[in-house]
């Protein structure tokens, strides 16, 4: 198969995958400094740190690396400024617990920053606003997790530590909301890549492919040997 395979939305149906770096990129979100006498309601920190592969199992127990490319939310990003569009902050991805929005500019992201997706989010005053503040606080909380759709990844081979593996770097995708998270590592069984799928089948077929080549060049050898 080629060394790098590029996929988008035309040749992939959209799906809304999340990740959760914090446990592999040490990307604590934190209660931010606030005026002097005054209370802070506001929480942040980065959902993700650009063009840092972490290793992710998907479902089935395979393994690849993957990264967020810097840029990949930029346009996502934009269209909340032009038209409106809302990116949401949930708790813990419950939609009936909303924490902020783009929309009412209580969930702002930093789009100049290139280290990574750096967000502030004003907490609402009530139960689950007052209880994500004094968790994250008290460092209970400590991590935040972040919904997204692909609309196009790259993908290649690379070593990483001393072994041959898939890398898929997504260069541009729709942003749909962060999370801050109780727990800070990723559900592998919620892993299910549409495009390391078609990965591995591709990879499939091009091994049967070869083999089918190999069976055919030994027969022509053989042809070959008889004429003799």
């Amino acid at each position: 198969m080629p060394e790098n395979n590029t996929h988008s939305t035309e040749d992939a149906a959209e799906i809304q995958e999340r990740r959760n770096y914090v446990a592999y990129q040490g990307i604590p979100i934190e209660v931010r400094a606030a005026a002097e006498g005054e209370e802070s309601r506001t929480i942040g920190g980065y959902a993700v740190k650009y063009n840092t592969p972490v290793v992710i199992t998907d479902r089935w127990g395979d393994k690849y690396l993957e990264e967020i490319a810097a840029g990949c939310f930029d346009e996502s990003l934009s269209r909340c400024k032009e038209n409106g569009s809302e990116i949401k902050a949930l708790w813990n991805h419950d939609t009936s617990r909303p924490l902020g929005s783009t929309k009412t500019d209580t969930l702002r992201f930093n789009m100049g920053d290139t280290t990574g997706l750096n967000y502030d989010i004003d907490l609402p005053n009530n139960t689950w606003g007052n209880d994500v503040r004094e968790s994250v606080k008290r460092g209970d909380v400590d991590g935040s997790s972040f919904g997204f759709i692909c609309l196009e990844d790259k993908w290649s081979k690379v070593q990483h530590e001393g072994e041959e593996m898939y890398k898929r770097s997504v260069v541009k995708a729709e942003l749909l909301e962060v999370s801050p998270c109780t727990f800070p590592a990723y559900d592998s069984s919620q892993i299910n890549c549409r495009s390391f799928e078609r990965m591995k089948a591709d990879t499939k077929e091009e091994k049967r492919l070869e083999e089918l080549r190999k069976e055919a060049r030994l027969l022509e050898i053989a042809d070959e040997n008889n004429k003799e």
